[in-house]
Formats: C-alpha cells, structure tokens, sequence
C-alpha cells in the first residue's frame, strides 16, 4: 500500500515536471516569435517609411514640372495675346475706316453708321491729315532756311563780336588819335580827304535821263566814326538810313541828333544786338524796339516806327515774331545787296556793291553797310562811283514798299 502510494507521488512528480518543461519550451518559443515579430514589424515600418519618402520625391518632382509647364504656358498666352491685341486694333482701325473702293454709303451701312456722321469723320481725318503734312513741310523749310543761312549768321555773328573789340581798342587810343589829327592839321592847313579810285568812264546823256535810286543804310552806330560818314554823305549829297543801338545813342547823343538834323533817317536796330537776348520771344523783340525807339525820342524828339533786327529776319523772326512786330505799328526792313564790309576790313567791299548793283535786277538796291571804321574808310570810293553813275542817294521812308528775305 505505501509502495503504491509512492508510486503514485513519483508519478504524480514526472508528470508536474513534464509539464514545466513543456511549458518551458512553449514560453520560450513565445518569445522568439514575438521577437521576429518585433523586428519584422521594425523591418516592415522602415521599408514603409523608404518607399514614403520616395514617393515624396516623386511628387515634389511632378509639381515642380507641372509649374514650369504653367509658366511656360502663360509666357506663350502673353505672346499670342500682343499680336492678337494689335490685330483687333488693326480691325478696329478697318471697321471704322473707308476702303479705297468702298462708297462712304457702304462703309456707313457696314459699320451701322448715318452716312453724314460718316462723311463728318472722313472730312475730319483728312482735315488731320492735310496739317500734319503742312507741318512737315514747314518744318522742312525751316530746317532749310536754317542750312542755308546758319553760315552767314555764324560769320556776322563772329564780325560782331571781333568789332566790339576793335570799338575797346578805338576808345582807349580816340582821344590821342584825335589831338594828333588836329596838330597834323594844323601844320599842313589843308584837310584831308579819302583817296579816290580810278573809276569808269562818265555815263552817257541817256543814262542820265533816268533817275536810278539806291538806298545806303548804316547799322550798329551811332559810334566814333559817324559823323566821318556823316561828312562823305554830304559831300556827295546823299542821304541814308541809320539804324541805331538804344546804348549807342546813349553814348554818342550828339550824333544821333546830327543824323536827324542832317536830313537822314533814323531807324531801330534794337538794344542788346544780341541773338540770345532780343529773340527769347516775340515780348523780347518788341520789348527792344520800344526801348530804343524812347531812346531816340528822348535825345531828338523824333520818334521812328522803322526797325531791322539783329542779322536780319532770317531765321530768327519766327512768324509770330513778325505778327507781333507789325501789331505794334513797327516796319522791318532787311536788305537786298549785302557789302559785306562786316567780313572785308578794306576795299574789297566797295568792289563787291558795285558788282551788284550792276549786275542785280533789284529796281531799288537797298544796301546793308556797318557804322564802322573800316566802312568809313572806303565809303568816298563808293559813293564817287554812284555819283558817277547817275544814282541818287535816298533815305528810306514809310511810304516805300518794304524789302523782306
């Protein structure tokens, strides 16, 4: 009985044992399961995480294509769009324009249009077109004129300036040059006179029957040597024209007023003689031609409505310019043969009037000559060949027709 009892215990044991063991075992492989688990589900979650962030990459790329073919896009709607908009302008311009061969009844019925409104927008547009091509002409011609009398003004210009020297020069040594003449004078006790050229023959009894008339206007004075002209006019019996500087007759009132009471007339030539001045404006140049016309009417009690500006009217005097001038009562006189004694400092310019005045058909020659030493000098030749001649000597007046480039 206590055998069996033991057995049973023993058995009882192996079985207990038995068991754990098993238990042991199946714990065991337990966990090496859930450890490959584990590190299969941490294999599996960074395969996860690679292919997602591929596929990031991938989206990044497409979006980045896709904005560029959008920028592409807009740049080639902009560019398709310029000549579509200057077409629909061209079409613009056609629907409301009449072809060549096309009635003005037509176009108005084509573009829904009354056909007086029609005929008002062509009159309108030719009325436009007609201006723009009067402008294009004018300024063609002032560009022309410009050309053409651009070298000439430069040298006047330039003879202006080198003459105003010389005027310093002349003042600083006058009042010596003048006690020497008179002691020279008073040795010889005889008066000079300027030297006369060898002139042509007399004219003949036919070319006397005509009275021929030239008119001799001096510019810039008075100055020193005005009334050494003065002298040579009356010697001959001439008269002329002087057209004088406000401060010129300022500084030399005595003869100004000599010019008046010798029977020549007086005229204006402005104040500043200065193109940068006195064509500022059509203000300007009234402004200077009042200035000088009070000028002379202070010193002799005359007043003149006969002007010439500086280096003529061309091309300064723009047409308002003019318009201006004659509104205020005044009468612009150029010239027709010019002596050029501002550029020939000797007698070169006495040659060059008489070839003129032989060889122009001007009925009246108007002659441009400088109140200066120079001329002074060389002036008796040229009047000794007028006389000669058969010419007269007038000053201008109002009631003569104006002379005009």
């Amino acid at each position: 009985m206590k055998q069996k009892e033991g057995n049973k215990k023993g058995w009882s044991n192996s079985v207990k044992k038995i068991a754990i063991g098993a238990a042991v075992v199946l714990i065991s492989l337990g966990g090496v399961a859930a450890v490959e688990k584990a590190q299969s589900s941490t294999d599996k979650s960074s395969t996860e995480k690679s292919v997602d962030s591929q596929e990031e990459k991938m989206k990044s790329e497409a979006i980045q294509q896709e904005e560029k073919k959008d920028q592409s896009s807009i740049h080639k709607n902009e560019e398709q769009e310029e000549p579509n908009q200057s077409l629909q302008e061209k079409e613009n311009q056609a629907e409301n324009s009449v072809e060549p061969n096309q009635s003005i009844e037509e176009a108005a019925k084509q573009q829904n249009k009354s056909i007086p409104d029609m005929k008002a927008e062509e009159e309108v547009k030719e009325k436009e077109e007609e201006e723009v091509k009067e402008k294009a002409q004018e300024k063609a011609q002032e560009t022309e004129e410009k050309k053409e009398t651009k070298p000439r003004v430069d040298e006047e210009e330039k003879a202006d300036k080198e003459n105003k020297e010389e005027k310093k020069q002349e003042n600083v040594s006058s009042s010596s040059e003048n006690k020497q003449e008179q002691a020279s004078a008073q040795q010889s006790g005889n008066q000079t006179t300027p030297s006369t050229p060898e002139l042509p023959t007399a004219p003949s009894n036919e070319e006397n029957q005509e009275e021929k008339v030239v008119y001799l206007t001096f510019d810039d004075g008075p100055s020193t040597h005005t009334q050494e002209i003065l002298q040579i006019l009356d010697a001959h019996n001439a008269k002329g024209t002087f057209f004088m500087l406000g401060p010129n007759m300022k500084r030399f009132p005595e003869a100004t007023k000599a010019i008046v009471e010798g029977g020549h007339e007086p005229a204006l030539h402005g104040v500043s003689h200065d193109a940068h001045q006195i064509y500022q404006s059509k203000d300007t140049v009234v402004g200077e031609m009042k200035e000088a016309q009070n000028d002379l009417y202070h010193l002799t009690g005359v007043r003149t409505n006969l002007i010439r500006t500086p280096y003529g009217s061309v091309p300064y005097m723009k047409p308002e310019y003019l318009e201006a001038v004659h509104q205020n009562g005044f009468e612009l006189w150029d010239w027709n043969i010019d002596s050029l004694d501002w550029k020939y400092k000797d007698a070169r310019y006495v040659n060059g009037v008489i070839h003129d005045v032989e060889t122009k058909s001007f009925k009246e020659p108007v002659i441009l000559l400088h109140d200066k030493q120079t001329t002074a000098q060389h002036l008796n030749d040229l009047l000794d060949y007028l006389s000669a001649h058969g010419y007269k000597m007038k000053p201008l007046d109002d009631t003569l027709p104006v002379v005009h480039f």
